[in-house]
């Protein structure tokens, strides 16, 4: 951009003196700019000054001219009349057509000779008059002269090649013209002419210089003030800024056209205007209020943000100022800069919603959550006054997740946010805090407004979740929603929140679909079972763990054709562990692998020391079943103890099959090219479906003792339950195991009914694997 200005002061960037004496300058650009200022100031003086130098000649030709023939005055009064009448006549000329700002060197020399000239006439006269008159006489022209050397010399003081050629030509007639023994002849005399003329000489160098230096500054700040315009200009154009000016009471005084643009109307419109007229007042915030003290005590300000109504669309300008003066350093307004930062303050409003909200369902994350959560305890337990936390879990997500899509999942959680937000009617904060896991707190937990919100919450989470074409009409989700109060059962957000925890874990290990509050109980049952985690995990390490195994008779001769490895912790402290107990607890926390391998291992280790004909059954949970290592393990165990893959049974429930995972299918088609049997549990408790049989190569169903204490002769429901899930298994090529055989008239039932093989009581309880070995052992013998 510089580059276009070509700035005149690039050509005086060193001011010297020969630039100072008129030499070394170039014809245009700045130096033509100096040279057209310096005649500009010489055409201002030289009417005046010549007006009265003519009136001087007049007098002195009046008095001493007839002391010397006309003829040797003439050729100087022509040079002197031709001179003054030539500079008048320009002079009126340059009234009329005006006086060119710029001059070349030509123009200014010849004007430089012009005022030489008049100097070499006045000498000229100097010589022809001196040497005739008398001391008086010559006293009066040096006086006379010395009055011509300053008034050329003034009116040309910013030419000094002019001024010393007047000088020069003047002071040194007048010292040679004095015939010798005059008077004035002296020393004196000479060095006082000398001194007048050094100084005339000096002052028009100063002056000169300082002509030149001012004229250098001007056009130096003449040149950056065209910078800053057109860097301005570009700013504007280019930019998304504007400036703007304002008068000491906050008036628009200055209003650029980018400025219009951004405010959409006209300049002419916003002149005058207050600026804090443009605010939004309904909106206006701190900023707003910073602005106004701002122009009010007449103080910088920068960067304030501020609502700005344009039609229906608001904007946000970021406004900068700082005051300005006059002269006198008096408070004049402001002159400032603009910003549009309605897109930023947009997006920044966006990353806030993030950081605070769910994206997908636009309620309160976990993060807004917490902070909530801290306000309401802290207020609750001030006031003594209770509020509630309900955590809700939605039961059958995952199916809906695993069979629809996670479209249609993500369909499903926006439809159960809306439900919950139409409950609470805006009286409670409701976050999600992450896959189907939702959070109310309601700050008004008294009466049995927690106990009725929980309820219903379940209640309209039970009805079809619509999920158009693919949920053909809707899905049933259902949802678990445990509870708890804050002051009543606990004080503090950790202790709230574990609370809820413990109130939902007790809904969802008795069934979920259900609303439930905390107790104390549930506290004490939690904490014995994270003690029984804590030991579980040690118990297979301190040889804690043992297995017990119960026969499996054949119904037709009573004879036994396996056992069935039973799992027992002996825990040192609290004796003997149920299954029902510890067995969920390592299937939660994995614990149910290691544990799993140990008990396949032990079970085929007891089995290589009986007779080839009895089996060895192991109950598998569906958590092994997730281990795709399973099948190695098994592999390993039999080739270790020599036992033959058909001689193990591995018994599965029906619940392994519901969530049809691949990874299942496949460990069971590696358990079964192993060559191992399996065996369906608890069959007829379930879901019962035919299907299940065709999940895998079962070759026994197992019946429920529910059904077997229940039958008590032929006919009755459960003995026609028990006669048809035989005829089943007999259609399907399957062995069929009565469990719970406790008594000599259920095993004749079963038998009667057609149940190939019983266990229960009756034929055995649960024995230690030596008392087990040694009454295969024994029956062998007989």
């Amino acid at each position: 951009m510089t580059a276009m200005l070509k700035p005149p002061v690039q050509a005086a960037r060193d001011l010297g003196w020969w630039q100072v004496l008129g030499l070394g300058q170039d014809d245009d650009g700045f130096w033509a700019h100096v040279r057209g200022q310096q005649l500009l100031l010489l055409n201002h003086a030289i009417p005046f000054n010549i007006g009265l130098l003519v009136l001087n000649m007049a007098a002195l030709l009046a008095v001493f001219g007839s002391a010397v023939p006309f003829s040797a005055l003439a050729p100087w009064l022509a040079g002197f009349g031709g001179l003054s009448l030539m500079w008048s006549l320009r002079a009126i000329r340059r009234r009329r057509t005006g006086v060119p700002t710029t001059a070349g060197h030509g123009r200014f020399w010849r004007v430089t000779a012009e005022i030489g000239l008049l100097g070499l006439c006045w000498a000229g006269l100097l010589f022809a008059l001196l040497p005739v008159l008398p001391a008086d006489g010559q006293a009066v022209l040096l006086i006379f002269s010395l009055v011509f050397m300053g008034a050329i010399s003034n009116a040309a003081a910013t030419m000094p090649v002019a001024v010393l050629g007047v000088v020069g030509a003047i002071a040194t007639a007048m010292w040679l013209a004095l015939p010798p023994g005059a008077p004035l002849d002296s020393l004196l005399v000479a060095l006082g002419l000398a001194s007048f003329a050094l100084i005339k000489l000096r002052a028009g160098l100063a002056t000169t210089y300082q002509t030149m230096a001012r004229l250098k500054s001007d056009a130096e700040l003449k040149d950056q003030g065209e910078v800053v315009r057109l860097l301005l200009n570009e700013y504007e154009s280019n930019g998304s800024d504007w400036l703007l000016e304002l008068d000491a009471g906050g008036r628009l005084t200055h209003v650029t056209t980018r400025f219009a643009d951004v405010a959409r109307r006209k300049r002419g419109d916003l002149l005058g205007q207050p600026l804090l007229s443009l605010i939004d007042p309904a909106q206006a915030g701190a900023a707003a209020v910073a602005l106004a003290h701002a122009i009010k005590a007449m103080e910088p300000f920068r960067d304030l943000v501020v609502p700005v109504p344009l039609g229906r669309d608001l904007r946000w300008w970021a406004l900068s100022g700082t005051p300005k003066q006059d002269a006198q350093g008096n408070f004049t307004g402001f002159r400032g800069v603009g910003r549009d930062v309605t897109e930023v303050r947009r997006s920044q409003e966006r990353i806030a919603q993030l950081a605070r909200f769910d994206p997908l369902t636009g309620l309160a994350n976990r993060s807004l959550f917490r902070e909530t959560l801290e306000d309401v305890v802290e207020r609750a337990v001030a006031s003594a006054k209770p509020a509630a936390l309900l955590f809700v879990d939605l039961d059958r997500f995952k199916a809906v997740n695993d069979g629809f899509g996670h479209a249609a999942g993500d369909f499903l959680l926006r439809q159960v946010a809306q439900r919950l937000q139409a409950l609470t009617k805006g009286a409670a904060t409701i976050a999600r805090l992450g896959g189907d896991e939702f959070a109310i707190l309601l700050p008004d937990g008294s009466g049995d407004r927690p106990h009725r919100l929980a309820a219903r919450i379940v209640k309209e989470l039970a009805r079809p979740f619509p999920l158009g074409e693919q949920g053909r009409g809707g899905v049933v989700v259902g949802a678990s929603v445990g509870w708890a109060l804050v002051p009543d059962d606990a004080a503090t957000p950790e202790a709230l929140l574990k609370c809820a925890d413990l109130a939902l874990y007790q809904v969802k290990g008795g069934g979920r679909g259900a609303a439930c509050q905390y107790n104390a109980a549930m506290a004490e049952a939690a904490e014995q079972r994270r003690r029984l985690e804590v030991d579980l995990a040690c118990a297979l390490e301190q040889e804690q763990l043992a297995l017990m195994f119960q026969p499996v008779v054949d119904a037709a001769d009573e004879r036994i054709t396996g056992f069935e490895a039973l799992l027992r912790w002996h825990h040192p402290e609290l004796g003997l562990i149920p299954p029902l107990d510890f067995i969920p607890i390592a299937e939660d926390t994995g614990l149910i692998v290691p544990i799993g391998q140990w008990v396949i291992d032990q079970a085929l280790a007891w089995a290589a020391r009986w007779p080839a004909h009895v089996k060895v059954a192991v109950n598998l949970s569906a958590v092994q079943m997730d281990d795709a290592d399973l099948p190695g393990h098994i592999a390993a165990a039999l080739a270790r103890h020599g036992v033959p893959a058909q001689r193990l049974e591995l018994e599965i429930t029906e619940s392994l099959f519901l969530a049809e995972k691949p990874a299942v299918q496949q460990v069971l088609a590696e358990l079964t090219g192993l060559g191992v049997n399996f065996a369906l549990d608890d069959f007829g408790t379930g879901y019962s479906a035919l299907g299940t049989l065709q999940k895998a190569s079962f070759s026994r169903i197992k019946i429920d003792r529910s059904f077997v204490k229940r039958a008590t002769a032929t006919g009755d429901e459960a003995s026609a339950i028990i006669q048809a899930i035989v005829r089943l298994a007999a259609s399907l090529d399957m062995a069929t195991t009565a469990e719970g055989t406790e008594t000599r008239a259920a095993f004749e039932l079963c038998r009667e009914l057609g149940c190939t093989q019983v266990q229960g009581f009756l034929f055995g309880r649960p024995m230690p694997p030596e008392q087990a070995s040694a009454l295969v052992a024994e029956l062998a013998a007989a």
